[in-house]
């Protein structure tokens, strides 16, 4: 549902998921930029986080798995970001650049996204308590 606020969220998260794996460098070595790409394991954990968030976009009608998936794609940004973390901490002279900050992100888009699901869950059951 387009009209959701969620859905923004999780649209954006998406958006800045794919962006993260192809364009945004993750950090610098000498002049050297390295993205996502340049890690098999990081690629495919923002491929993964890029695919939840899409896939709880088209979720909408089961609230209950959409909101599954929201925690999965939080999961595998907190993932993203630990495995960053251990890639700039195990390089020397690595300087961390604004690749970083993408699944600090998605974390904060995908808990306001499930911030708006659960309320919709709750109107939606308030609304089965009146029928």
């Amino acid at each position: 549902m387009i009209q959701r606020i969620q859905t923004l969220y999780l649209f954006v998260a998406a958006i800045l998921s794919s962006l993260a794996a192809f364009v945004f460098p993750m950090y610098v070595v000498d002049e050297n930029v390295f993205r996502a790409t340049d890690s098999m394991w990081l690629f495919f954990t923002f491929g993964w986080a890029m695919a939840t968030f899409s896939g709880a976009i088209l979720m909408f009608q089961k609230r209950s798995f959409q909101l599954l998936l929201v925690r999965i794609g939080m999961l595998s940004s907190l993932i993203i970001l630990g495995l960053l973390i251990r890639e700039i901490m195990n390089v020397k002279a690595a300087s961390a650049t604004y690749g970083v900050v993408v699944p600090m992100l998605n974390i904060i888009l995908a808990f306001l996204a499930s911030r708006g699901i659960q309320k919709d869950k709750a109107k939606i059951k308030s609304l089965d308590r009146l029928r």
